[in-house]
Order: structure tokens, then C-alpha cells, then sequence
């Protein structure tokens, strides 16, 4: 049996494919699962072995009084779920993006350090093993000063065709919250989590609402319901004088779908995928590929490691400020966009 006691609310696709194989692969059993469609609940639960499906929320956090709450719903429910689990005495791992607002994303982290509990945000991309190692090489210094970064989350026939992605209702915005923020996350982790200060940005509808579109992908989405955006670019600054630039698209005519990091340091440069270290050595340009990585899944890592930090055996790799820089540039993005302007970011 485990020390902890575990429910999932939400059993789309982050419960189905990253928090729960994520405590299976670590052998710890989930107590209950909640979802507002009982069969999809149900489906879960006897796919993973879960003893107990609910569709409140409320009522399950009440009756089973958890340890843990994995929050996997949709962008706006986040903070009245994650503050409600908080305030039952519960830690909080909660999918991306955290919030959909900076003021939400303050009001949960307060409310974490009120009740005395964890809030940590699901980014699993730090914990692959590629971004793992450049993070060591980062750290060490090796780079020399990081002046620049650029990440890449562009898929080049990706719409989501589950969930409520595709609505603002539901998630407040479009591939910039959803594969945008996973790799801004790991863009300013590698580069030491400097202070952003401004945001230039553009976002663009150009493919979601076309039939066209919508047959490549299945049909497994409506596009007369597509109203959030399918690009975007950001350009940001940084306190410290270093920049970055965001690309994140579901959809683009490009040869592969790219997800990645690149670093540019004073000593060396370095990308993500494949893992590699770029620097003059001797004189000589060098190209330091890492090779035979340990091979482990960061969906799962990042479950064992919320699990050390609750029982204090380490403290949080995805940290509130990192979290809150990330959710200020997100927000900044989308108000540059709007304004058609560069902003200030939100403190």
C-alpha cells in the first residue's frame, strides 16, 4: 500500500496518458477518479485499476480527502479545482498552463502557502532526459552568459481533435497555452529563469476553421467551433538584457513537427533535440552530440519526483516563480497580440 492517498479529477487525455500511467509506472495506486461523463470515469478506472468513479469533484475530494489531487481539466477550471484541493489539505499537481490569468496563478500559489501544501505545475518536458542534460551543461557554465534562446513547439498536422482545446470558453486560448507553454517552460528553465520585462507578439487563425483542415485531421474536430489561434510568435526581453523567441503552431507546411530548446550562451550553443553542444574547442568548431541518454518517459519522471517532493525528499524542479514568468508571458503575448504593440509584463 502507499503513503499517499491519490485522486485524478479529469479523465481526458492528461489523465489517461500522463498522470495516471505516471503512478501505475510507479506503483502507486489511485484511490478515485472523477469525471463530469461517468463512462469515461468508468473507462479509466478499470483500465488502471481504480477503485472508485465519481462525477463531482467536490464530493470525492470530500469523501476521500486525498493527499494528492491531480488536476487534468480543461485551462479555466484549474484554480477553483487546485484552490478547493488546497484548501482540503491536499498537494496539487496541475496540467498546463497553471492558469489562465497572472491574478489566478498568484491567487493558487497564495493559496498553497496558506494551506501549507505543494502546487506544483505538470510540465513534463524538463524531465526528459535530453533537456536533463543540457541542463547540466547549462549549469556547470560551460555556455558562458545565456544571451539568447529560442523554443519551438510547431506541429506540422496537429489540432487537437479531444478535449475543448479548439474553444476559449474552455481553455482561454489556443497552441500558445497548450504546446506553447510547454516549451517556454523548458526555454527559460534552461536559461536560468531571467526576469522577462517585454512581450511583442502576434497570434493567427489560418488553418482551424477550414474544412479542409478538419478532413486531414479525421474529421475529429468541428471547425465551425474553432475560435482560438493556431500560430503564434512572441519575441520577449529579458531584465538581463537576453531575448527569446517562441514559435508554437498546431498547424504549419513544414517538413517534421519540432519540439525543442535552443540555447545560445557566450561559450557555446546548445539544442534540445537532438541533445547537442555546439562551442569552439582548440580553435576548432565542435559538435558534442550526447549519445546513449538514459531512456525514460518524463511523464513518468515527473510523477516521481511530485511524489519525493511531498514526502520532502526533494524540493520542486518546476518552481513558482519559473511557473509565474511563464504565465506572465503567455498573458503578455496575448495582450501584445490584441494591442498589436509590444507590452510590459505583468508583475
Amino acid at each position: 500500500m502507499s503513503d499517499l492517498k491519490i485522486v485524478v479529477v479529469g479523465a481526458g487525455f492528461a489523465g489517461r496518458v500522463v498522470h495516471l500511467p505516471g503512478y501505475r509506472a510507479n506503483m502507486v495506486p489511485v484511490a478515485a477518479i472523477c469525471d463530469q461523463v461517468k463512462e469515461r470515469a468508468q473507462a479509466l478506472a478499470d483500465l488502471f485499476k481504480v477503485p472508485k468513479v465519481y462525477t463531482d469533484w467536490r464530493e470525492m475530494i470530500k469523501q476521500e480527502q486525498p493527499d494528492i489531487v491531480s488536476v487534468c481539466l480543461p485551462n479555466v477550471l484549474h484554480r477553483e479545482v487546485t484552490i478547493a484541493a488546497l484548501e482540503a489539505g491536499a498537494h496539487v499537481l496541475c496540467e498546463k498552463p497553471l492558469a489562465t490569468s497572472v491574478a489566478e496563478a498568484h491567487e493558487m500559489f497564495d493559496a498553497a502557502r496558506k494551506a501549507g501544501r505543494v502546487l506544483m505545475a505538470a510540465q513534463h518536458f524538463r524531465f526528459e532526459p535530453g533537456p536533463q542534460a543540457i541542463k547540466r551543461v547549462v549549469d556547470s557554465g560551460a555556455l558562458g552568459q545565456i544571451y539568447h534562446a529560442e523554443a519551438i513547439a510547431m506541429r506540422r498536422m496537429g489540432i487537437p481533435t479531444w478535449g475543448a482545446f479548439i474553444q476559449r470558453a474552455t481553455s482561454a486560448g489556443g497552441c500558445l497555452l497548450d504546446i506553447g507553454s510547454h516549451m517556454l517552460d523548458q526555454t527559460i528553465w534552461l536559461m536560468g529563469n531571467p526576469t522577462p520585462t517585454k512581450v511583442s507578439a502576434v497570434t493567427q487563425q489560418r488553418f482551424g476553421r477550414r474544412p479542409e483542415i478538419a478532413a486531414a485531421h479525421g474529421n475529429g474536430y468541428n471547425p465551425e467551433l474553432f475560435d482560438v489561434e493556431d500560430s503564434a510568435v512572441a519575441f520577449v526581453r529579458f531584465q538581463d538584457g537576453a531575448s527569446l523567441i517562441l514559435r508554437a503552431c498546431w498547424v504549419a507546411h513544414i517538413k517534421d513537427s519540432r519540439f525543442s530548446s535552443q540555447i545560445l550562451g557566450t561559450e557555446g550553443g546548445a539544442i534540445t533535440d537532438p541533445p547537442t553542444i555546439y562551442r569552439l574547442r582548440d580553435g576548432m568548431q565542435v559538435d558534442e552530440e550526447f549519445k546513449n541518454l538514459p531512456r525514460f518517459s518524463g511523464w513518468e519522471r515527473e510523477v516521481v519526483h511530485f511524489l519525493a517532493v511531498v514526502r520532502g525528499e526533494a524540493e520542486p524542479l518546476v518552481k513558482e516563480e519559473e511557473t509565474m514568468n511563464v504565465q506572465r508571458i503567455l498573458n503578455a503575448a496575448y495582450r501584445s497580440a490584441e494591442e498589436g504593440r509590444e507590452v510590459e509584463v505583468e508583475a
